[in-house]
């Protein structure tokens, strides 16, 4: 919803020229962006080093039964709350959905010290801190079930009964504490969240699935670009030391990029929520041009230019001293390249409505709706960064309330979770584990021990005493 008290600094200030009004736009536009990426990482920096990224590694590490000193601390937890806000209002290409898994664990661990029987209770503050992340994806994406399966997919190395229903109370408390305060004043839980009307055909699977291996693709190399990206500033002692310079840098390069276009200039959140909406009539601002009929085959164009730009600022973005994740970047790419796919073949079945491929829709009806592909985009390239599938699945199932969609989204991310796992074994999270060398040892994988036990043993007659 537009604001109509809104007033932009060329009308503040009287300028009415074209050209000098837009460079006032543009310049105001990247100097908001340093100050806030600025003030970000100068928190971070100065004064909690471990609130920086997105936090889930290190809390599957810790989950495992590794301990990390002041992760989980207070300070931690305002510096991490009050970064996010200001690294996702620059610009920059993060997130501030996977935070919150890291918030809401260092809400858990501050809460828990208050009580005696839990403070040197390593198994059940575990227990918590996996409940703790249910809420944390709650309260991300207002979905409570998902919430559950994600602590149950992605974090908890042992999930119990007790773990689960603790789980389900955390995040269902936290999802309806959300649903009080009502932060976007429009009875939503997230402002992605959306519903349709129409229902899909059969031959849109094959698209689904072609949807779902290109995000299986794209999602692989994010992963692999951002690592590489990571090590190359280990790797550089310039830019290992040059941490706030280069979140100033990294913003103002964010910000140049993105002003001209209006898909790069709006941010993650507005730019799904556009991309998820189905055409109607009374649509304006960013979403009206992706129903125009004369200008489709540019909004095509501009959709790939944007997820190809979000694939490199995401993967730089990832890495550098600010709180912030990739999950809603992610989907902001595959929702891109999801929506543009549903507009060629929208354009498709307005110019060839008798094509035997489409002999499902009916005459005078509405039979494409792109905003279902940006949906399933979205969810493959969501599937293909992190290697999620279940939760993926149920997490659009909830925004969409709709259960007509979930084996689409459930064939998509089939195709991007196997395409993926074919390029790059491991998500984004496992890599970091890897990457930074945590002691972490994955369920699924076989660990056999070879030999005998007197291989790995001194005789008492060797023994120096």
């Amino acid at each position: 919803d537009a604001c109509l008290e809104w007033v932009t600094w060329s009308e503040q200030l009287r300028v009415r020229w074209v050209w000098a009004e837009w460079i006032l736009q543009y310049a105001v536009f990247v100097g908001g962006a340093i100050v806030l990426a600025a003030a970000s990482t100068c928190l971070v920096t100065e004064y909690a080093p471990y609130a920086a990224g997105q936090g889930i590694a290190e809390i599957k590490t810790i989950v495992s039964g590794f301990t990390m000193r002041r992760f989980l601390g207070a300070r931690t937890l305002v510096v991490k709350s009050a970064g996010v806000a200001l690294a996702v209002a620059s610009g920059l290409s993060l997130g501030k959905e996977g935070t919150m898994v890291h918030i809401a664990s260092c809400c858990c661990n501050v809460f828990t010290r208050a009580f005696a029987s839990l403070r040197g209770n390593e198994v059940r503050r575990r227990e918590l801190l996996s409940a703790a992340s249910a809420a944390g994806i709650s309260v991300a994406f207002g979905s409570p079930i998902a919430g559950v399966l994600f602590s149950l997919e992605q974090v908890s190395y042992y999930f119990t009964a007790r773990t689960m229903w603790r789980s389900l109370f955390c995040a269902a408390a936290a999802a309806v504490t959300l649903k009080l305060f009502n932060p976007f004043r429009n009875g939503k839980l997230v402002p992605f969240q959306v519903t349709y009307d129409r229902t899909w055909d059969l031959f849109e699977l094959w698209f689904f699935l072609a949807i779902g291996a290109a995000g299986g693709v794209v999602g692989a190399l994010q992963n692999r670009l951002a690592l590489f990206l990571m090590d190359y500033r280990q790797r550089t002692p310039a830019l290992k030391s040059f941490a706030r310079g280069e979140v100033v840098v990294a913003a103002l390069v964010t910000a140049a990029i993105s002003y001209p276009s209006v898909y790069l200039r709006a941010d993650a959140v507005t730019l799904v929520s556009n991309l998820f909406t189905e055409c109607t009539t009374s649509q304006s601002g960013v979403g009206s041009g992706l129903c125009s009929a004369s200008d489709r085959a540019a909004n095509v164009a501009a959709l790939v230019i944007t997820a190809a730009a979000r694939v490199g600022l995401t993967a730089a973005a990832c890495g550098l001293a600010v709180p912030g994740g990739m999950l809603l970047p992610s989907m902001a790419t595959g929702a891109s390249i999801g929506r543009a796919v549903g507009m060629v073949v929208q354009a498709l079945y307005e110019r060839h409505p008798a094509w035997r491929l489409f002999s499902a829709c009916k005459p005078d009806v509405p039979c494409i709706t792109p905003g279902v592909y940006a949906l399933v985009g979205a969810a493959s390239m969501l599937a293909a960064t992190t290697r999620m599938t279940v939760t993926i699945v149920v997490i659009m199932f909830e925004l969409t309330d709709a259960l007509i969609y979930v084996l689409p989204i459930m064939l998509a991310v089939s195709a991007s979770k196997a395409v993926a796992d074919a390029i790059a074994k491991d998500g984004y999270f496992e890599s970091l584990i890897h990457r930074n060398s945590y002691p972490f040892l994955p369920m699924d994988h076989d660990y056999v021990l070879r030999g005998s036990s007197d291989e790995l043993m001194v005789r008492a007659s060797e023994l120096a005493v």
